[in-house]
């Protein structure tokens, strides 16, 4: 398997739960008729992106860090340090709105605000992944590809 193929599929997968998001909360006024909905659509979100997550923190950045070359040490380790912040959002905004999903109805605005802020955030992550991670593991093919 080729571990690029593999991350496109994950942010494929990802992209397309953000895009329905971004529809349900688009206008504040549906939000609360569609809060169960809003609520399993942040349940996938929360499961494709701690997969991504884990696939990405077993197999790949181990052996970028393993690199002798010392652009892609560094280059993986920015990348490391950006998403943990990312992934602790997360976290702390799942356990908001998932957690009790009638938070979601006690402040539209702010689960709206907090929600375009997150998926913005995740999306920006997105493209960087898309250009930055994808172009080290082309330049070290031994990272990408799974070793039998």
């Amino acid at each position: 398997m080729i571990y690029t193929e593999k991350i496109k599929e994950q942010h494929d997968e990802i992209i397309a739960i953000i895009r329905e998001l971004r529809e349900d909360v688009y206008s504040v006024e549906d939000i609360f008729e569609n809060t169960l909905l809003i609520a399993l659509r942040l349940g996938q979100l929360n499961h494709a992106l701690h997969s991504h997550l884990k696939f990405e923190d077993e197999f790949l950045y181990p052996c970028l860090q393993a690199s002798d070359n010392d652009y892609t040490k560094e280059t993986a380790g920015t990348l490391i340090e950006e998403m943990g912040g990312l992934a602790q959002k997360l976290t702390a905004y799942i356990k908001q709105y998932i957690g009790n999903p009638n938070t979601i109805r006690e402040d539209i605005p702010k689960f709206a605000l907090d929600t375009t802020d997150l998926l913005d955030k995740i999306s920006a992550r997105i493209e960087t992944e898309n250009k930055e991670l994808v172009d080290l593991l082309n330049a070290n093919p031994a990272c990408n590809i799974k070793r039998p």
